[in-house]
């Protein structure tokens, strides 16, 4: 008696790919941890005793504060800022965006869950990464208060008129595009991106969408 061979039809999803463009409706803080402060709780874990004689350069702490497009820059000087502003790019996360469309989409009651819209929309962005542009970079000092010990100073790197372009890819099947849109433009308006989003930066609205 021959062996029953089931046949399995493997249906493809129907992706849908669109470019995303947002304009900051005010200033832009990018401030992840830098490689200085990173040395230092590495050493405090390896019990190494920090040499008190050693300054940090500050340079470094503050390009080092960013992701960049083309990889980090190794000139740690107030000139290798400005060569890798104007040559590189300063970057958002792709992880991080859509982290935030997923929780718009709580906070504004359209679901209980973000499960079905993460399961839906992806951004594609090499390396995780999502170039920035810029009319102005500054730079603001700021006494912050860690939860142990006495206040410190950061460096801050803000940025004014700035704008991004992603790209996304859906199913439609729960969301449509333009449901899609109206999250991220919720997002925008309710939670930002960015450092310093309880204090109002890195807010945004959607300027433009162009099916890909």
């Amino acid at each position: 008696m021959g062996k029953k061979v089931e046949v399995l039809e493997l249906k493809s999803l129907d992706i849908k790919t669109a470019q995303v463009t947002i304009v900051g409706d005010g200033d832009l803080v990018l401030n992840k941890m830098n490689d200085v402060t990173s040395r230092e709780l590495i050493d405090i874990r390896k019990d190494k005793a920090k040499n008190v004689t050693e300054k940090a350069n500050e340079w470094e702490s503050i390009i080092t504060a960013i992701h960049w497009r083309d990889g980090k820059p190794t000139d740690f000087s107030e000139e290798g800022m400005k060569k890798a502003l104007k040559e590189n790019a300063p970057c958002l996360t792709a992880f991080g965006l859509k982290k935030s469309f997923g929780q718009a989409v709580v906070q504004n009651g359209i679901d209980t869950y973000s499960t079905k819209f993460n399961a839906g929309m992806n951004i594609v962005a090499s390396g995780n990464l999502i170039p920035i542009k810029f009319a102005k970079h500054l730079i603001d000092e700021k006494l912050m208060s860690p939860k142990r010990g006495a206040p410190v100073l950061v460096r801050l790197n803000r940025f004014t008129g700035w704008s991004a372009v992603f790209t996304i890819q859906y199913t439609g099947a729960v969301y449509s595009l333009e449901q899609i849109v109206n999250i991220i433009n919720m997002a925008g308006f309710s939670i930002g991106i960015g450092s310093g989003r309880t204090s109002g930066y890195g807010r945004y609205h959607v300027e433009n969408v162009e099916a890909v």
